[in-house]
């Protein structure tokens, strides 16, 4: 590791001129899950106290940049969350999918009138009723996305007075009421968080947020459920395989 020189005669702080070191070399040379060398090392390497070595490690960790493992070193964290398009998967299988340790805050389960909206999307009788379901999800401590799924309340009775049996919603869905969803369509766009959103997502004001909105079916057809998630810019992102562009015939010089 070949270090850039820090000057004590700058008038920026030592702790923030080794961030800046440490941050371009993490991003030209290492990956999620290599290991930052031990902070004697570093102190060495750059000629600075360990306080300002442990204070630079210690943004480092805020910013989601690296973390660390007790007794096991410092570690590069993937900076984004990347969903993979085209499978209906819960946050919860993705996020253990890519090793992320998940939280969930704020859980709010309610019974509610259908808006005009969702009774649209969902294609619901007059009568019919939505059970809403609130949750911040966390990704290794840090908030990452606000989510909101409103499902039709007559095919999950009792889950109001029950409430997720663990982390996952569908495999609540799959284990306790034999739902599966056979398809979805999902629509994704950017916009600006709300003040709410930013507290909830402990982010500034007016940050970036990518916005799903999707629908799931179930296997006769049916809509099930709309789902409202909104994705902290800076954190997630999406993956999408396409396909080729097909061959056409063209009748060019043909009457």
């Amino acid at each position: 590791m070949q270090q850039e020189p820090l000057s004590s005669k700058s008038k920026t702080p030592l702790y923030k001129q080794l961030k800046v070191s440490l941050t371009k070399y993490i991003e030209e040379n290492l990956v999620e899950g290599d290991v930052l060398p031990i902070e004697p090392e570093i102190e060495k390497m750059y000629g600075v106290s360990r306080i300002t070595v442990r204070r630079t490690i210690d943004e480092l960790v805020v910013d989601g940049v690296v973390r660390k493992i007790q007794g096991k070193g410092t570690f590069v964290e993937s900076k984004s969350i990347v969903q993979t398009a085209g499978t209906i998967t819960s946050w919860t299988e993705e996020m253990q999918r890519q090793g992320k340790e998940i939280q969930t805050e704020n859980t709010v389960l309610m019974e509610m009138e259908p808006t005009q909206k969702l009774k649209k999307k969902l294609q619901l009788s007059s009568s019919e009723k939505i059970l809403c379901l609130k949750r911040i999800r966390l990704a290794n401590g840090e908030p990452i996305a606000i989510m909101i799924n409103y499902m039709r309340a007559k095919y999950v009775p009792g889950l109001l007075e029950k409430g997720l049996q663990g982390e996952s919603l569908y495999e609540t869905l799959e284990d306790e009421y034999d739902i599966r969803l056979s398809k979805a369509n999902e629509r994704i766009q950017a916009r600006n968080a709300s003040d709410l959103e930013a507290i909830e997502l402990r982010i500034p004001p007016q940050s970036a947020l990518l916005h799903l909105t999707r629908v799931s079916y179930l296997e006769d057809g049916t809509p099930f459920e709309l789902v409202e998630m909104s994705n902290r810019g800076d954190r997630y992102e999406y993956y999408i395989d396409l396909d080729g562009r097909n061959k056409t015939k063209t009748n060019e010089g043909k009457g």
